[in-house]
């Protein structure tokens, strides 16, 4: 999502701190006043928001779930409006919010970073929310030393921050919340491929938005909890290697252009199983309905095959060639032990 003539005019900076060991949250320390920045310091800050939007692995356009009273949409709308001052004090509750939406030790505190402006042609009005983490480093002192610092954030090198976007279409009067606006996130632990690995207390607790549920996320969850369905179902082994063979084939060989829950189930498992399934995905929420086949988010998933044994030995190949030229077999070992009998329709190759 390219930023086309994106400018900033007001920012202002809180600080939420950690989730302590035992008792409630730490009250987020306030700034008491816009932040003035140097244009350069202006440039670069602004130069960290364009570059983090400018590719699309880890920016995702997001569904706005909450948009109430006391919601970051409801609040942030609200806030574009505000004199300096009361603009400052009302940027106060998202700090809270954030702090709230942090309800674990293992997630580090930071900075809110609240900030608006213009972005778009003809420009439209925004704001924005970035939780950028504090890092450690060194600065390089006149007389050619070192000072030990505890306290940066956004230098040019580090990805520990993340940034909610909410750009509206700029119609007067304003509709009816959310109409008119557009969610993205930019989280940079998410990729392309591996969009569930986005912070969730980021974007779903403190943002109040969804991940969209297009057709290749979906196919996404398709595939890794019918793959989670197939490792912890109490069957034989020889008989979950027969059912993910069958799951890369249904994905990657089928030619149906849609996947359906209720397909799979009817064309791969048993009655019983078949049952099991479509209770399992009906609890995990996934559409029970039939989706468009886009395999965007899970092609490179479906080029191997991949067995894995003891002493880091691995079997892999083709979803095809594994169907057709391997069997795969538990055996009893020495002293009852379980063994794997692996037994592949040709001769070797090569080796190394």
């Amino acid at each position: 999502m390219p930023l086309e003539n994106f400018s900033i005019s007001r920012i202002c900076l809180h600080e939420v701190h950690r989730k302590p060991d035992d008792g409630p949250n730490l009250r987020p320390s306030y700034g008491t006043g816009l932040l003035t920045l140097p244009p350069e310091a202006l440039a670069a800050f602004r130069a960290r928001i364009i570059n983090a939007f400018r590719g699309s692995a880890q920016c995702m356009d997001m569904t706005v779930r909450d948009f109430g009273p006391g919601s970051v949409l409801h609040s942030g709308a609200a806030l574009m409006d505000l004199n300096d001052a009361s603009y400052v004090n009302a940027s106060c509750a998202f700090a809270d919010a954030l702090a709230t939406s942090q309800g674990s030790r293992a997630i580090p505190g930071g900075l809110m970073v609240v900030f608006q402006g213009r972005v778009g042609n003809p420009a439209m009005p925004y704001f924005g929310l970035m939780k950028a983490e504090l890092h450690e480093g060194f600065l390089k002192t006149r007389t050619l030393q070192a000072q030990y610092v505890s306290d940066l954030f956004l230098s040019p090198k580090t990805k520990l921050y993340k940034i909610g976007l909410f750009i509206s279409d700029g119609a007067a009067p304003r509709p009816a919340l959310p109409n008119g606006w557009q969610a993205t996130v930019y989280d940079s632990a998410m990729t392309a491929s591996q969009r569930d690995n986005a912070a969730t207390y980021f974007h779903s607790k403190f943002l109040g938005l969804d991940v969209p549920a297009n057709a290749a996320h979906q196919v996404k969850r398709f595939f890794v909890e019918t793959k989670s369905f197939i490792r912890q179902a109490d069957i034989p082994e020889e008989q979950k290697v027969d059912l993910y063979n069958s799951l890369y084939s249904y994905l990657k060989v089928n030619r149906s252009p849609t996947i359906q829950v209720s397909q799979f189930a009817a064309d791969y498992l048993e009655d019983d199983l078949a049952d099991e399934y479509e209770d399992r995905m009906r609890a995990m929420r996934f559409p029970l309905t039939a989706i468009a086949k886009d395999l965007s988010e899970v092609t490179g998933a479906l080029r191997l095959r991949k067995f894995k044994f003891p002493g880091a030995i691995t079997l892999s190949g083709p979803p095809e060639a594994v169907k057709d030229l391997v069997t795969v077999e538990a055996i009893n070992g020495d002293g009852g032990a379980n063994w794997t009998q692996i037994t592949i329709r040709g001769a070797i190759e090569n080796q190394e």
